[in-house]
């Protein structure tokens, strides 16, 4: 019966099983939000890291049963792609840092942003920063590189692929606000793009899961006290 289902069929569970509810609670989150309120909390991180074990469990026994495959996706762990991973960390924060500077010296709406952004409320046990950081870096490139890309590219080109895959990512990251488009639209492009031209998820992973963890690492709270 699921060998029976269209490849469109396939694409519309995976993405909305996938991002249906981040979407939407990312652009609700997006239209009430207050400047300056902090963005989630250890609970939202709890959350986050059981629904994508959960999701990411059930649509690789779905895409199994489809006939995917890791080799189709690309993913292989090895030193040498960890140390490329390593090296896309240095070249997105080298693009980021660029588009923030221009995004900032032409608004002044950009610097309050950046002035009030408030990514977490209080602080976070460091088992749920490590574990967030290795569980979400894996479910958002699996998805949104390794499967929709893969999925669109021979059927509707190289660029349709990359640009739904870097919407899909921008539109459940809105909930950031403007910083977050600043960062994830770069972000994602250089991502896609690197997919395409490689064809490799690793690299892709470890730099995700390195992004994930310095940004939660300063609100880990203490061991003791």
């Amino acid at each position: 019966m699921l060998r029976a289902l269209s490849p469109r069929d396939e694409f519309i569970i995976v993405v909305v099983a996938a991002f249906g509810y981040s979407a939407v609670a990312s652009i609700q989150a997006a239209l009430t939000a207050r400047p300056g309120a902090p963005l989630f909390s250890e609970s939202n991180l709890k959350y986050l890291l059981v629904d994508e074990l959960v999701v990411l469990t059930a649509l690789t026994i779905f895409l199994h049963a489809r006939g995917w495959t890791l080799e189709r996706i690309g993913l292989g762990p090895n030193a040498r792609e960890s140390l490329i991973g390593i090296g896309l960390v240095l070249l997105v924060e080298m693009v980021n840092r660029v588009v923030w500077v221009l995004a900032a010296f032409g608004s002044r709406s950009v610097q309050e942003a950046g002035r009030l952004f408030n990514p977490v409320d209080g602080s976070i046990d460091p088992v749920i920063v490590i574990a967030v950081s290795i569980v979400n870096p894996i479910f958002e490139e699996v998805f949104l590189c390794g499967y929709v890309i893969s999925a669109l590219k021979d059927r509707l080109g190289t660029w349709a692929a990359i640009n739904v895959s870097v919407g899909i990512r921008l539109v459940c990251h809105l909930y950031q606000g403007i910083i977050g488009v600043i960062f994830i639209v770069p972000f994602g492009l250089i991502f896609a793009w690197w997919y395409i031209r490689q064809g490799r998820l690793w690299p892709l992973i470890v730099a995700h899961v390195l992004f994930d963890f310095i940004a939660l690492v300063s609100f880990v709270r203490p061991w003791m006290g």
